[in-house]
């Protein structure tokens, strides 16, 4: 048996109706509703899932990791991107949207700013972030070193590395010595 639509000819599951018509009357009410004819095109289909609220723009469709995302001209895309280009125009080369309201399904255009990405991992709340926007250290010192490494810059406090390396030098000497020694009272032999 046969779909009892006139132009389908896929294979009877239930009500007289092939599988694809049958979840349609399930979950719209008729054989015929639903389906990729609900929208004209792209952009319609885009601006039925965007909820306005009287902040952000969010989205209400399928979201990866808090973004949303829409199938566009044959690809996956991030709706903030495509909403940002369709009303503000092309996002500048080595730039991303930084979300300024840092709600991620948010596609407002005015709560969207292209920036370097170095600029919006910093604004970020990630644990690089933060560290990134101390100033100083946990004994309030202000940090006055920056070394080079690999990874980035490493900022230390000239203070405290003064006393690590005193505290070091100390250590050192009682395991040489078996007797702690005075550092501050500690002289140099006098030249002859």
């Amino acid at each position: 048996m046969i779909c009892s639509l006139s132009d389908c000819d896929g294979p009877v599951r239930a009500c007289g109706l092939c599988n694809k018509h049958y979840l349609r009357l399930k979950r719209h009410g008729s054989p015929v509703a639903g389906g990729s004819e609900r929208y004209q095109d792209d952009d319609e289909r885009l601006w039925s899932q965007v909820q306005p609220t009287g902040f952000c723009w969010l989205w209400g469709g399928s979201t990866t990791q808090g973004y949303g995302y829409v199938r566009r001209d044959g690809e996956q895309k991030r709706v903030h991107r495509v909403v940002y280009e369709l009303l503000v125009g092309p996002i500048p080369d080595g730039t991303e949207l930084d979300h300024l309201c840092r709600v991620r399904s948010c596609c407002n255009p005015d709560h969207l700013e292209p920036v370097p990405r170095l600029v919006n991992n910093a604004r970020g709340e990630s644990p690089t972030a933060r560290n990134r926007r101390k100033t100083h250290c946990p004994q309030g010192h202000e940090y006055d070193i920056e070394i080079a490494r690999r990874g980035g810059i490493e900022r230390r406090c000239g203070q405290c590395e003064k006393a690590r390396r005193r505290a070091r030098t100390e250590r050192e000497a009682v395991a040489r010595h078996g007797a702690r020694v005075d550092l501050a009272t500690r002289r140099r032999p006098a030249a002859a």
